[in-house]
């Protein structure tokens, strides 16, 4: 059988318009769906792939960066709002917000 990949090596593919690419695979179709790729096509492209998959990035580190940076923004706001706007140190929270509704 006649593999649709080496028909692929001897044609200028990168040249070609989306017409002609159209056509192409709509010849082509049966070798396309049924055909088996070579053994060194199959190896090029796994080499390709784990090569890719290593350049993938870590985001773990930055995640844990982000949580611990917005856990400390959070507990400063409280303090801040717990030592300079509360309205009345002397009540409850609550109590101060039952107040703040009644007017």
């Amino acid at each position: 059988m006649f593999h649709i990949f080496a028909k692929l090596k001897f044609l200028a593919v990168e040249k070609w318009t989306e017409e002609e690419l159209t056509k192409f695979i709509k010849e082509n179709r049966d070798l396309i769906l049924n055909g088996k790729p070579t053994d060194v096509h199959e190896m090029k492209f796994m080499t390709k792939l784990q090569l890719k998959a290593k350049s993938f990035i870590n985001l773990t580190p930055y995640f844990v960066k982000v949580t611990i940076l917005t856990v400390i923004i959070f507990l400063c706001s409280i303090f801040a709002w717990y030592s300079f706007m509360r309205p009345d140190r002397n009540k409850t929270v609550i109590e101060n917000i039952i107040e703040q509704f009644k007017k």
